[in-house]
């Protein structure tokens, strides 16, 4: 917003005819004095909105009017910036939406046969293992693949810190989930494993730890 006298809004609005970004919409007053500024909606494939430096030196135009066009460059900027981050994390997520579900789909069969045992008969028991350990490698399998799949993601995130969305503000206005897990940006580097990876490896050693020790208690289970 622009504060402006009442005595220089019609003037204002003379001098910038024709001067206007190509989104413009109109100019209107608040009761405070306030300029606000209304455009068609961004797509974000716009040429970056720069007011033209000669503005600057244009002494047909008032002081006033030349702050006025310069506001009103700068918010069109930043609707351009927010339209281009939402068309690229859309862009981005194509695809995410599989990946994320295989994943979810993969860790809960491994915590479920994992969590059967308890319930597993003896003669079942090495059969059960079994479908266990193809489950934890079928889901860190899949943590994978939706960890760079996320990497995507987070790199659109992070190349658009300018703009006024929060990630998750942004993720909404793509139609994106939310709920979908990542890491910090930082998390994908190195030689180490990929954040949801990890963290799904971290759960696989925890459950093959206790089977371990089941084997050693009973002496009759090979884990």
């Amino acid at each position: 917003m622009f504060v402006i006298s009442l005595g220089d809004f019609d003037k204002i609005a003379q001098q910038l005819e024709g001067r206007h970004h190509q989104n413009y919409l109109g100019t209107a007053k608040t009761e405070f004095n306030n300029l606000v500024f209304t455009f068609k909606p961004f797509t974000g494939t716009e040429k970056e909105p720069v007011m033209l430096a000669e503005a600057w030196r244009d002494e047909s135009l008032t002081r006033a009017a030349r702050e006025a066009l310069a506001a009103e460059y700068e918010d069109a900027r930043r609707l351009w910036l927010d339209a281009r981050y939402v068309r690229e994390m859309k862009a981005a997520g194509i695809g995410a939406a599989e990946l994320w579900t295989a994943y979810t789909q993969a860790r809960q069969e491994m915590d479920r046969l994992f969590s059967s045992l308890d319930s597993t008969a003896d003669t079942q028991w090495r059969s059960t293992v079994s479908r266990l350990v193809t489950a934890q490698e079928k889901a860190l399998k899949e943590a994978a693949a939706w960890d760079r799949k996320g990497r995507t993601i987070i790199d659109v995130h992070n190349a658009h810190n300018y703009s006024n969305l929060s990630q998750r503000e942004a993720f909404e206005k793509a139609g994106l989930d939310t709920a979908w897990e990542f890491g910090a940006r930082s998390d994908y580097d190195g030689w180490g494993r990929s954040p949801l990876n990890q963290e799904v490896f971290n759960a696989v050693e925890r459950q093959r730890e206790h089977l371990r020790q089941v084997a050693n208690l009973t002496g009759d289970h090979q884990a």
